[in-house]
């Protein structure tokens, strides 16, 4: 399959958190001087897919030219564009098109319910994109930002929002797995308060009269579709960063070592935490060889939890394989190996693997074979690292992100309550390089006595 090239038009709020989590190229009114009555010169013409973000969002104005000129004649111009240069044009809408519409409405209903210039020129802008468009998503959603910034919330006007980076992932995975046609998009139906709620302390207030109370959407197309797309049976979450200028270096070790496997249904997720380009240049790489993606990552760095947990996230697979950045698989048969046991015992819930350790890469010793204990919360830890751990990809227990040196054995604690012990692999399936400046030495007494503290007054 043919390596996506996309483009993202826009840097507002969406737009700018799909870069974020994934590196592609964007081009903005302000950043670049996109001029939307001329642009034919100014995007290039080696991508095949353009997103486009760009819209006038202000809902209420009554300023019908600037929504005329952006939501209509803007979007007319951007398919003739993408047709005459067999571009894939992914259209971001609105799941404001059904104001005033029936609940729960499906993309099959027609939306004419609307009382704004904003809602009727972004419909008219679907409009053309079904009726021009060659080659085209179109995506209904409503994206809110994280964490909520306003003191009141909302409690009577409900739909299918939420915040921008889940929307942000929902839209990453459409496009990734090339979904064509128009779909409604969103999580559960909810309250603005029930979201804001969620990371903020609001006042709980009616919406203004003028407000549709119920925007909801009937999203079973796009849960079948996503449903429908490729799963692979493993996901192999990598966390990355530059290691102090060794993550180039590792990364490629680790890849060479899946590119040999002899099980092939897997994906590897990489999550980015650098402050360079370096991992990416690694992707751009591979990602004709490997089914690999590449998500930068941006928050909690200097923290490896958040960003094992944003490559979790991101995974398809039916289970994931957690393999920190310095580790690596074993040998040709790594995957094999833990599939083969993993299908033999269905109702396994997370699995440890034997390992050996290696300062080097090439020369091993220390073979290490993980078994559980009750105490394991205070850092005895006799299972090893994440990159011996397989688990399944349901429910997820994400690491707790407080957490720097403990946080590999609050997690064994408490999948161990939620699951009961993992499947022991015996056979070896990774390695754990040992070299001077992994985390484990890296960090200070200080910081292990607190986080000692804290496991001690949850466990004890």
């Amino acid at each position: 399959m043919e390596k996506l090239k996309i483009l993202v038009l826009g840097d507002g709020l969406l737009g700018s958190e799909l870069v974020k989590q994934t590196g592609w190229d964007y081009i903005s009114r302000k950043k670049d001087n996109f001029n939307i009555n001329d642009f034919n010169s100014t995007i290039p013409l080696h991508y095949n897919v353009i997103i486009n973000c760009i819209a006038h969002t202000d809902t209420y104005s009554i300023e019908k030219d600037l929504h005329w000129q952006t939501n209509y004649v803007f979007v007319d111009k951007l398919i003739s564009f993408c047709n005459d240069n067999n571009i894939k044009l992914v259209h971001i809408s609105t799941d404001y098109l059904y104001s005033n519409s029936i609940p729960n409405a499906s993309e099959n209903d027609v939306p004419v319910h609307l009382k704004t210039w904003y809602g009727y020129t972004k419909l008219l802008g679907d409009g053309l994109v079904q009726l021009k468009s060659k080659n085209y998503l179109i995506i209904r959603c409503s994206h809110k930002p994280n964490p909520f910034p306003y003191q009141k919330a909302w409690n009577d006007q409900i739909g299918n929002f939420d915040y921008v980076d889940e929307i942000g992932r929902i839209i990453i995975d459409m496009v990734n797995n090339s979904l064509e046609g128009l779909y409604n998009v969103g999580t559960e139906t909810k309250s603005i308060l029930d979201l804001a709620s969620k990371t903020n302390v609001v006042e709980s207030v009616p919406a203004p009269k003028h407000v549709p109370k119920n925007i909801t959407m009937d999203l079973n197309k796009f849960k079948k579709n996503m449903a429908d797309a490729y799963n692979p049976f493993f996901s192999v979450a990598i966390p990355t960063y530059g290691y102090n200028g060794r993550g180039v270096e590792f990364l490629e070790f680790s890849l060479e070592k899946l590119m040999n496997q002899t099980f092939k249904d897997f994906e590897v997720i990489l999550s980015d935490h650098s402050t360079d380009n370096t991992i990416k240049n690694v992707y751009d790489k591979w990602a004709s060889i490997l089914n690999i993606k590449y998500y930068k990552n941006e928050y909690g760095r200097g923290i490896i939890s958040p960003n094992i947990n944003n490559a979790m996230r991101f995974c398809k697979g039916a289970w994931i394989k957690v393999l920190f950045q310095d580790d690596f698989l074993y040998d040709d048969n790594s995957l094999r190996i833990q599939a083969d046991i993993l299908m033999a015992n269905p109702n396994t819930k997370w699995a440890m693997t034997t390992f050996y350790h290696s300062n080097d890469g090439f020369n091993f010793y220390r073979l290490f074979y993980p078994h559980w204990n009750d105490l394991i919360w205070t850092g005895n830890n006799t299972m090893g690292c994440p990159s011996g751990m397989t688990i399944k990809n349901e429910n997820l227990t994400f690491f707790n992100e407080g957490l720097n040196w403990l946080m590999d054995v609050d997690y064994y604690k408490r999948m161990f309550d939620i699951h009961g012990k993992p499947l022991i692999i015996n056979d070896i399936t990774y390695v754990n390089r040992t070299w001077g400046e992994r985390l484990t030495d890296t960090i200070g007494e200080d910081l292990k006595k607190r986080e000692f503290e804290m496991l001690k007054k949850r466990y004890a």
